[in-house]
């Protein structure tokens, strides 16, 4: 074992980075995951496909009328809900034992997927990011340097949030390529028994169709990889009847994971073929996407399909490879991707890589013309969910290969554009990476805004009951929130992780360089170890800068109008009934939630306090609020914003000189908000009731 450690090492303090990275958040559930929950807990408690019990989960499910019966199933390709029953079955047999002791069922089903989560997505996720490092070393003897390719995919692009959703789209770009790591090794002659030739063809195989089986836009993928393989066995120095056995064992593997989907199609629909979105091609249906062309695949007009390109790539609502700058500070999605364009002609140009690099260029070009030729806008191109285009994520892992070879090149931008890249997908993770709300910058509007508040893991759906939160204001959690650390600290823990196994990762990784970087070979004494402390150290700085950032926040805004402002307390409802998710003192009450929200909706707010007056007189007040809001002063009624949306409300009322108690009760229903109070005083300009005026209860509350 301890040898065994002592060769993988690079390979172990990789998967481990990643893999306890994952782990760390739970995103609890949402319509697209619950309805595969649902569909497994049908399997595993009532052996049946239909989800007729539990369907309320979900918006993401199909009626489908059969012997005169409605049966509901969910819309999605069962392959990733096949694979993922034996550790749901596992998990609920081990828990269900904790009943025994109390354990609420809506905790229950919350672990069962959490755990299920980590040891699907997230497992095989880890998984393929060792396998594309080991290919990436076969380009050039340099353990550090493709670590850091594989972690600017697994951490700085989307790939990172959907290793913590249970999303197909991961799932299947991880088989994807895992079978690209068989054929590969198979296609360059590492294989050298025909035993394990056979089993790596068969396992290939099996997994493209699998990885199309979970996610069907992957067929793309699976048929052009198909190519690549008979290429691979076609070169091998092979008799054509022991090249045509590989082939096909090959496609054997592949029509085994066909036949699983025609027994599920067969047994849920009395049919071999059939697609669960065909049901939304019909007239009436609630998503008239999928009665366009092709269930929504459509040849778009020049225009469209311009506007569609440019959209999922460099405008910033969902553009993958967005970046801009604004004052001092820069918005981004995934921009270190960048560097798979030259990567690409790069790869390419390089006899030796110039067949893989053809392959990802035709893949790169096939799924962008798919996403751009599906549905007519942002909602569909970005797949209802407005970070980047999570339709893109199963092509992600392969584009490690023109990344490598464009930040070979390029490191003076490489590094910087990593550095962007990791810290707004570590925001998407911790924050909300199903955004959706197609804010205009939602880097900008959304994620900066709520990183700097310390406002993480926004999700309150509940799974299989009433919504019952896991911490004070969430379902979703991650693991300092869970330990109730205040949201300002809450990335803390996994950022020492990060100076932990990134750390030894480097360590690892020490005394490999790249073959074209000779002068950078470490020597004895020490030049060797000073490359090393530069990389700690930077590696320190960027772990630093992102915790640091929102305990400054904090600080200055608890130092900031102390003894003057209102006392808010929020709540995860739309009555200002319970126990309050959080209580602050606010300065003003001047709040546009256009672009962010405190909380997810339906949430309501009421502050209370006493407002000073100096100067006895008949005051005028206006409220404008979205959805609504109540001005009370001297418990009179003063202001009624309760009927009326985004309009603007007035009220007048006499005050004497000294102190009035005064209250604003505000609720939000869906989406977006606002809320504004202002005052006119005699002689005066209208403006917002000033921070000076107003003063909390004493004593003063803190955080």
């Amino acid at each position: 074992m301890k040898r065994w450690i002592q060769i993988h090492r690079t390979e172990l303090c990789l998967f481990l980075l990643l893999w306890a990275t994952y782990a760390y958040f739970y995103q609890s559930t949402q319509h697209s995951e619950a309805a595969r929950f649902d569909q497994m807990r049908a399997i595993v408690e009532d052996h049946t496909l239909e989800i007729n019990k539990y369907w309320w989960n979900s918006a993401d499910v199909i009626h489908y009328p059969k012997s005169g019966s409605d049966h509901i199933y969910p819309n999605k390709a069962p392959g990733m809900t096949l694979v993922a029953l034996a550790p749901f079955a596992v998990l609920s047999l081990c828990l269900s034992a904790l009943h025994l002791f109390g354990l609420p069922e809506w905790i229950y089903w919350h672990l069962i997927a959490y755990v299920t989560t980590i040891f699907t997505v997230g497992l095989l996720s880890a998984v393929a990011a060792i396998l594309i490092y080991r290919l990436l070393r076969r380009i050039a003897p340099d353990d550090y340097f493709a670590a850091v390719i594989v972690l600017a995919i697994w951490l700085g692009t989307m790939v990172f949030p959907y290793s913590t959703l249970f999303f197909s789209h991961q799932f299947s770009g991880a088989l994807l390529a895992i079978a690209f790591y068989l054929l590969f090794k198979i296609s360059r002659g590492d294989v050298e028994s025909d035993q394990r030739q056979s089993l790596y063809a068969g396992g290939a195989g099996l997994l493209l169709g699998w990885s199309v089986i979970s996610e069907y836009p992957t067929v793309i993928l699976a048929a052009l990889i198909s190519i690549y393989a008979l290429w691979g066995v076609n070169s091998l120095a092979l008799r054509h009847r022991c090249k045509w056995k590989l082939l096909g064992i090959f496609i054997a593997g592949g029509i085994a994971a066909g036949i699983t989907l025609v027994l599920y199609n067969v047994a849920a629909f009395g049919k071999p073929f059939y697609v669960a979105y065909e049901t939304y091609a019909r007239a009436g249906s609630s998503f008239p996407t999928y009665a366009h062309g092709w269930l929504g695949l459509q040849l778009p007009r020049r225009a469209q399909f311009l506007h569609a390109l440019a959209s999922i790539t460099v405008y910033p609502q969902i553009g993958i490879l967005y970046v801009g700058v604004q004052g001092w500070r820069v918005y981004a999605c995934n921009p270190v991707l960048w560097l798979a364009l030259p990567g690409l002609a790069l790869t390419i140009s390089d006899r030796s890589w110039r067949a893989e690099g053809m392959l990802i260029a035709a893949m790169t070009v096939g799924y962008f013309l798919f996403i751009a030729s599906y549905g007519k806008s942002i909602y569909d191109w970005a797949g209802a969910s407005y970070l980047g285009t999570r339709h893109i994520i199963p092509l992600s892992p392969f584009l490690a290969f023109p990344v490598y070879f464009g930040a070979r090149r390029l490191r003076v931008v490489f590094y910087p554009l990593l550095a962007i890249s990791i810290f707004y997908m570590l925001l998407a993770t911790a924050i909300e990476p199903r955004v959706s709300v197609p804010y205009e910058n939602p880097a900008r509007d959304f994620l900066l805004p709520d990183y700097l508040r310390g406002n993480f893991a926004q999700n309150t759906a509940a799974l299989f009951g009433e919504p019952r939160l896991v911490t004070k204001d969430s379902s979703a959690f991650n693991l300092g929130k869970l330990l109730r650390l205040p949201g300002y600290l809450q990335l803390t823990p996994l950022l020492i992780w990060w100076l932990i196994a990134g750390g030894a990762l480097l360590i690892a990784t020490k005394n490999q360089y790249p073959v074209e970087d000779r002068e950078l070979r470490p020597v004895p004494g020490r030049a060797g170890q000073f490359s090393l402390k530069i990389s700690l150290t930077l590696l320190l700085l960027f772990a630093a800068a992102i915790n640091l950032a929102p305990i400054v926040h904090h600080a200055i805004a608890s130092s900031q109008h102390r003894n003057h402002g209102l006392l808010g307390k929020y709540y995860t409802n739309a009555t200002c009934t319970g126990s309050p998710t959080e209580m602050q003192v606010d300065p003003e009450i001047d709040f546009d939630w256009s672009k962010t929200m405190p909380l997810q909706p339906p949430f309501s707010v009421e502050w209370s306090g006493n407002i000073v007056v100096d100067q006895p007189g008949d005051y005028s007040f206006a409220l404008i609020a979205d959805d609504g809001a109540l001005l009370e002063i001297d418990r009179r009624t003063v202001v009624d914003a309760t009927r009326v949306l985004l309009q603007k409300r007035t009220g007048n009322i006499e005050l004497s000189a000294g102190l009035h108690p005064i209250r604003v009760r505000y609720f939000n229903l869906l989406f977006g908000g606002s809320v504004k109070l202002f005052w006119t005083r005699t002689g005066r300009p209208e403006q917002v009731v000033p921070s000076e005026v107003l003063v909390p209860p004493s004593p003063s509350p803190t955080r």
